[in-house]
């Protein structure tokens, strides 16, 4: 028995589950991770309906588990190496007009300094997700730190998920509403984290350039004093 979302091909991708579950869950779960493509993959759909088979069909929970740790971490990684390898260049060209000049600058002082918790917060935010991998290897964001936090968020994602299945075998569509709510409110939470560095940064700016201007002027009012 697998559950039904009312989408022809992510139905027909569910009806798979009991014999090809742990590949099936590892293929989306990287697909849901690579840049740009990622945004088009119900990853948690298929993660939270694996974790229902487990209940109401032949799944091992802890194959899951491990299939969608693999999955999460292997699409992580490659977006990471297209960003690294690609760098501004390649982000800009495939990421549409999302990304433009100043956007991308902007991302790279931001993951400079506030990566490791994005990468991790990301795992659950909705469009984020997929972006937050490419954009910390254009900002060669050091690996083994960019590696502990897609590990642990890929852990904590998918523990969720299966839980999330489980839990409500008999109502998967309370299933799928709680994982929504689940990535929306990570998307605003990463928003508002964005927002914050943003107007921190622009009032330390403004204070810097206020500082300056200052000092300017005290230094050109002692030349004037300083003139015979």
């Amino acid at each position: 028995m697998t559950p039904q979302v009312g989408v022809p091909f992510v139905d027909w991708v569910l009806s798979l589950l009991n014999d090809w579950g742990y590949l099936i869950v590892f293929g989306f779960t990287i697909a849901e991770n690579l840049f740009v493509v990622g945004s088009f993959v119900p990853g948690e759909t298929i993660v939270m309906a694996a974790g229902f088979v487990t209940v109401k069909g032949g799944l091992d929970p802890w194959l899951v588990f491990v299939a969608s740790v693999l999955g999460t971490t292997a699409g992580s990684n490659i977006s990471y190496y297209f960003g690294r390898r690609g760098g501004r260049g390649a982000i800009e060209r495939w990421g549409g007009k999302v990304f433009d000049d100043e956007r991308i600058l902007a991302a790279e002082e931001y993951f400079y300094k506030h990566g490791s918790k994005t990468i991790y917060l990301a795992r659950f935010a909705a469009v984020f997700k997929n972006f937050a991998p490419a954009i910390a290897g254009m900002a060669r964001m050091r690996l083994a730190v960019f590696e502990l936090y897609t590990v642990l968020g890929a852990i904590t994602y998918t523990t969720l998920m299966v839980v999330l299945g489980r839990v409500f075998a008999n109502n998967f569509d309370r299933a799928l509403a709680i994982a929504r709510d689940i990535t929306w409110a990570g998307s605003a939470l990463l928003v508002g984290l964005i927002v914050a560095v943003w107007w921190a940064r622009r009032r330390y700016e403004a204070a810097r350039v206020a500082r300056l201007a200052e000092e300017a002027e005290k230094v050109a009012g002692e030349v004037e004093d300083a003139e015979p």
